[in-house]
């Protein structure tokens, strides 16, 4: 039976609709339902966010009892929950279920197909995220050599699964083949993007950490640089990803010695932070450690 919430009821919406009063069932399509839950105390959202997610799971049930585990809308349903569960954090309760649909995609749609694929990224994630990096890569690579063959290196999913791998390989200290893939990744950004775009910028100062890593300072401050004019004129002095820049050029100026110039950016970042942020935000805390650290080193004791 279909059931009305009492806002829907006081609205005059009819049965089988969203809020918005759209059908919610189409031929075709897989079967849903609204689902209200009214928070009235700020204390109740955590209550609220168990509750739909113990919806989440009695539908992945009944979808997979009702049509089979392996039917494509059952799957879908599965897929939902796991993605709610890592918006949780509940990365080790997603793995399982991601493992779930990616085997019945492998079954029904083949190993190169593009939800495939597309699964095969979301289980290297979550496993990136538990720390299981060894089998994270080999996922990762599945994903991206998958994609690479299927719509080229320049596909925004290629992309994507390109910086993830790339983001894997530092953490694992492979850093020359990182920073070949995220060369790649640059170059693809700013062919589809453009130069000045805020996710090329993104990727250019990661580009950036990654040289740093292998000691290619000057190289690294280059990079650094231009990602830091790109955002100043794109995302404005105050945007985190814009303080995340100055507080990269900050540290690799101290470590060359530049001190002056170092200190500048560091009171820089550490007033955005504190404007945007609050002072006792801990990016904020990191800032007044770096800023207080660089005058130690030197000599100003006391202001330190």
């Amino acid at each position: 039976s279909i059931q009305q919430t009492p806002e829907m009821q006081k609205e005059g919406k009819l049965p089988g609709v969203n809020l918005a009063g759209k059908l919610l069932n189409e031929p075709g399509q897989p079967e849903r339902q609204c689902v209200v839950i009214r928070v009235e105390r700020e204390k109740e959202v955590g209550h609220a966010s168990a509750v739909l997610l113990e919806t989440l799971r009695c539908r992945a049930d009944a979808t997979a009892e009702r049509l089979g585990p392996e039917h494509r809308f059952a799957l879908l349903a599965l897929s939902r929950l796991a993605d709610v569960l890592v918006a949780r954090g509940a990365f080790a309760e997603a793995v399982p279920l991601r493992r779930r649909v990616l085997e019945g995609h492998e079954r029904h749609l083949g190993p190169e197909h593009y939800d495939t694929l597309a699964c095969v990224h979301n289980l290297a994630s979550v496993l990136h995220y538990l720390g299981k990096r060894s089998e994270a890569e080999a996922f990762y690579r599945r994903a991206l050599a998958g994609k690479e063959a299927q719509f080229g290196a320049n596909h925004p999913s290629t992309l994507t699964s390109m910086n993830n791998l790339a983001a894997l390989l530092r953490q694992r200290g492979k850093l020359e083949e990182a920073e070949e893939l995220q060369r790649k990744a640059l170059a693809g950004h700013e062919a589809q993007l453009g130069a000045s775009h805020p996710n090329t910028l993104i990727i250019l100062n990661i580009l950036a950490m990654i040289v740093e890593s292998q000691g290619k300072l000057e190289e690294a401050e280059g990079l650094y640089r231009r990602a830091l004019e790109g955002s100043e004129s794109q995302l404005g002095p105050q945007h985190p990803h814009m303080l995340t820049f100055v507080n990269n050029l900050a540290d690799l100026l101290s470590k060359q010695g530049k001190l002056e110039e170092a200190e500048g950016l560091h009171r820089r970042a550490l007033e955005g932070k504190e404007s945007q942020l609050g002072p006792q935000h801990p990016s904020t805390l990191v800032s007044v450690d770096n800023l207080a650290m660089l005058l130690c080193k030197q000599g100003k004791l006391e202001e330190a």
